[in-house]
């Protein structure tokens, strides 16, 4: 399936204001993708794409940024399709060569993470209006509109913690977050609401889980190699070869980094030569 060759991402402050490692991503993107439109948007541009998100304002304004661009990036693929790239990720190949082998379901994310999670959202490629992405935004949606909770604004409630561990043991589990009981008794979220309510739709919603069966799956364990191994550790031969191979289409990476240069002979210096 050919989607519309369009690449989103967002840096909040816009992208003049970005580290240089959100820089350095930026300019991979638009160096291996001369032929695809790719918007950099940010607070000021985004209200030129996005129509008014279904949430009640005092509650949307109480979200973290993350949770807003949760939002943001689906309705945007919902409504034009596309790809959506966080600002941290750093392409090695064109997204012509690997992507629309891999576009049987109209939709596309990298699989299981960790244990409590079946999908990243920090690179999603979507058909115009997907069915299960627009499942997904509606959930959350609701989600937000129909309940308050006590742990917003970085809030910490003393029984989070033994919530967390007793959740998120597996996939399975990660569904009691969105009972009942979690929403209006404990009134608190977890951080990775969007991949549980993703998950919940498949386990639990027939259309969702037909999409789902028809993705191919690509594990996210190789884009998340170089952040493992170090960014600004000293590049080893394995990292090296990891690079060069270019079997992993894309890396995710993180700009909270110690220091605001790259080593000489580091993981990031080597990987920006590409």
């Amino acid at each position: 399936m050919i989607i519309n060759k369009t690449i989103w991402t967002y840096w909040h402050q816009g992208f003049e204001h970005a580290p240089e490692l959100v820089k350095r991503c930026v300019q991979q993107w638009e160096k291996l993708h001369p032929d695809w439109t790719i918007h950099l948007l940010n607070r000021d541009t985004v209200d030129d794409f996005i129509e008014p998100i279904p949430v009640n304002k005092q509650k949307y304004e109480l979200l973290s940024m993350a949770h807003r661009s949760d939002l943001i990036r689906t309705q945007l693929l919902i409504n034009y399709g596309g790809v959506w790239a966080d600002p941290t990720c750093f392409p090695l190949r064109p997204l012509d060569d690997w992507l629309f082998n891999n576009m049987q379901a109209g939709l596309f994310l990298f699989y299981k993470p960790g244990r409590d999670r079946i999908i990243s959202n920090w690179f999603i490629a979507s058909e115009k209006g997907n069915g299960l992405l627009y499942k997904v935004y509606e959930e959350l949606c609701l989600y937000w509109n129909l309940n308050s909770f006590i742990n917003m604004n970085n809030k910490t409630v003393w029984y989070e913690p033994f919530i967390k561990r007793l959740y998120n043991r597996r996939r399975e589990t990660t569904i009691l977050w969105l009972s009942w009981f979690s929403k209006k008794v404990l009134k608190i979220y977890p951080y990775m609401i969007y991949h549980y309510t993703f998950y919940k739709l498949i386990a639990t919603n027939r259309k969702s889980k037909l999409i789902w069966n028809k993705m191919p799956r690509i594990s996210a364990d190789g884009p998340h190699k170089l952040q493992r191994a170090g960014l600004l550790a000293e590049l080893t031969p394995d990292v090296k070869e990891l690079i060069d191979n270019r079997e992993v289409p894309l890396f995710k990476l993180t700009w909270k980094l110690n220091k605001t240069e790259f080593p000489k002979n580091s993981v990031l210096s080597y990987l920006f030569l590409q």
